[in-house]
Parts: C-alpha cells; structure tokens; sequence
C-alpha cells in the first residue's frame, strides 16, 4: 500500500505539470506568429528583388434578351516590394441594348453607347495564395463616372489535388450610384502538365437608385481552362436571373519579364 502511495500522482502537482506545458507551449505559438507577423510586414515594405512586370489582355461579352455588352482591355503590373503590386488599367466598353449591372450611367436613349476606363491601384498579397486589390479611376466617351473597384480572391488547400478558390469583386459608380458584386467559387477539377480544368459557379448581384424594383441577381455554373504555356484563361458561364437565360465568356491572356 505504501508502494502504490509513493508512485501516486499528486492532483496538484499534474495540474501545475499541465498549467507549464500549456504556458511553453502557448508562448512557442505566439513566437511564431509574431515572427511570422514579423516578416510579412517587413516584406510590404522591402524592394521586390528581382522585380517582375506583367502586361495582360483581356476581353468579355456579356448577352441576354435584355442587356449585351462586351468591353477589353490591358492591364499592366509592377512589382514595388515584395508584397504590394502597382496596377494600371485601361478598358474600352460597347454597350449594344439594355442598361445591367455594369452600366455607370443612368439609362438613356442613344444605344450603342461606346466609353473608356482608366483606373489604377495597388495589388496587396498578405498571404500564399490571397490577393487584395483596389483600383480607382474615371470614364470618358459616353460615361463620366468616377468608380472604385475592389477584388479578392483567396486559394484554399492549395496543396492538395483539388484546390478551391474563392473570389469576389465589387465596383461603385460614383455617376449613377449603381454597386455591383460578382462571387465565384471553383476547384480544380483536373490539373495536368499543359493545361488546368476548373468547374463551380458564380453570382452576380447588382442596385442602386437608378435600378428599377430593387436589387437583382443572378447566377449559374462556370467553368474555366488554364493553358500553362500560353499563360492563356478561358471562361464560359451561363445561367438565370433577373435578365432571364444569360450567357458570359471571358479570356485573359499574359506576358511576364523579370528585371
């Protein structure tokens, strides 16, 4: 009996045993976050070395029986640190009938109306895989609005074979008061050598005074292909909403140089 006594375990002294692990072990996490932290924030703030500059083209059309549009573009990107991008844009818009979720002006006779952007921003990159951007800028030709535009898109399990991505995007016109937001969410279905296959869905939704009977949405299934070599994406999504049966297709392509 007085064995079994001796190699008891004190409630007391397993408590305290308990208490300092979880203190070292809480203090390690701690110093690696702040670390972690640390280094991010260092890297905002370091030159990117070497720098890279991108020049991208793009390109949309949207239709429905009741709104058509396409508009193109380039888009350019410098590198300044390690985690904040400068961005420059400029787009040229054709607007053939009907006034949606992308028209800065108040609806008005006179269709087609042809206008252009320019915006610039930044790109910030706080985490592997997440990208923040914000651009602002003005029209001119058939629009005079100001707008802002604000984008995100995030990869989750990035390492694994289906990778997820989230992205949203948001622009403001300052002319008409309109907001939209566009949210997609797409895995890799199929990822090869050459090219990378990516399936889900998205919505948009759009309001503002000038929009009749309140908000609208709409949304449907998408999906995308990536060509490596080409540095070439293409985009097809098609659904139903407050413009009825609607189809969109997209394509960007880009170039890259490092300094």
């Amino acid at each position: 009996m007085s064995v079994l006594c001796r190699h008891s375990v004190n409630p007391a002294s397993a408590r305290r045993r308990l208490l300092v692990a979880v203190v070292v072990l809480t203090a390690a996490i701690v110093s690696s976050a702040r670390r972690a932290a640390a280094d991010t924030l260092s890297d905002f703030v370091t030159l990117a070395s070497p720098g890279h500059f991108t020049l991208t083209t793009f390109g949309v059309a949207y239709g429905s029986e009741a709104y058509g549009a396409t508009h193109q573009g380039v888009e350019l990107q410098q590198t300044v640190t390690r985690r904040l991008t400068a961005v420059t844009r400029l787009t040229g818009y054709q607007l053939y009938h009907g006034f949606a979720y992308d028209t800065p002006f108040a609806a008005r006779p006179g269709a087609p109306f042809f206008f252009g952007r320019f915006e610039g921003g930044v790109d910030l990159n706080p985490a592997y895989g997440l990208h923040l951007m914000v651009l602002g800028g003005h029209d001119f030709g058939a629009s005079h609005s100001a707008v802002i535009e604000e984008s995100a898109s995030a990869w989750i399990n990035v390492h694994s074979e289906h990778p997820i991505n989230f992205s949203i995007n948001s622009s403001h016109y300052f002319e008409n008061s309109l907001t939209n937001g566009f949210v997609d969410l797409r895995t890799v279905a199929l990822s090869t050598g050459k090219l990378m296959l990516l399936a889900g869905a998205g919505a948009f939704i759009w309001g503002g005074p000038t929009v009749k009977g309140g908000a609208k949405v709409q949304g449907g299934p998408d999906v995308g292909i990536f060509i490596r070599d080409w540095k070439l994406r293409l985009d097809l999504q098609a659904g139903y909403g407050n413009d009825h049966e609607y189809g969109m297709l997209s394509f960007s392509r880009s170039f890259d140089w490092e300094e």
